[in-house]
């Protein structure tokens, strides 16, 4: 990627040169560019670049599936750990209420220590 924004800085940056230099200078630095492009070494070390970038592109996307499937496990578990201790606690929270009355009231004692709120 680096090797791409290297090469389309120098490409700008040599039309800016070029423009500045007339037309004539600008044609003699694109046929530079072009005949550089065209060499085959060039070509092979860009095709290595791009392999080299997919090979890692992939080896990054298997890494970020993998810690991202880690994290939804660890995240259900604990979802569920919480959803067992909530209805745990809404069990016990049930068993201690008093039992309703007819009209659809808490029965309430006299005293503090049974007062309802």
């Amino acid at each position: 990627m680096k090797f791409k924004s290297a090469l389309l800085l120098g490409l700008g940056a040599g039309y800016v040169l070029g423009t500045k230099a007339g037309k004539e200078r600008y044609e003699q630095i694109r046929a530079a560019t072009r005949q550089f492009m065209d060499n085959p070494g060039v070509q092979r070390l860009n095709q290595e670049v791009n392999k080299t970038v997919a090979v890692g592109k992939e080896r990054v996307t298997d890494a970020a599936s993998r810690t991202a499937e880690q994290a939804s496990t660890g995240l259900a578990d604990r979802v569920g750990k919480a959803r067992e201790s909530v209805s745990a606690k809404t069990d016990r929270t049930d068993e201690a209420k008093p039992a309703a009355t007819a009209s659809g009231t808490t029965s309430s004692t006299t005293g503090t220590a049974g007062k309802q709120t």
